[in-house]
């Protein structure tokens, strides 16, 4: 089995207000959704394109995952979905 890289890619992500969930997308047609479905994300390293319900309303973040761009494009292409969502503990959700 090939040996997982050790490098860290920057990707933009958004955290849900309603769930908690921190969401970011992969490839150009990765379109994500949060736990609750008030939050998405799409367009991975072309784009970034984001919508929510406006009465929760969401941030914005750049974050930096353990993956490089072709091992987060793998895992969209392959359905692995191992990379994509990162859920809160309980005790860090919102109330």
């Amino acid at each position: 089995m090939p040996k997982r890289s050790t490098s860290r890619t920057r990707v933009a992500a958004v955290t849900c207000n309603g769930c908690g969930d921190e969401i970011y997308s992969r490839a150009r047609h990765d379109f994500r959704s949060c736990s609750c479905r008030k939050t998405h994300i799409d367009g991975g390293f072309d784009y970034v394109k984001a919508s929510f319900d406006p009465s929760i309303g969401f941030s914005q973040h750049i974050r930096y995952v353990n993956a490089t761009k072709e091992e987060l494009y793998q895992d969209w292409n392959s359905r692995k979905d191992k990379f994509g969502k990162i859920h809160p503990s309980k005790k860090d959700k919102p109330k």
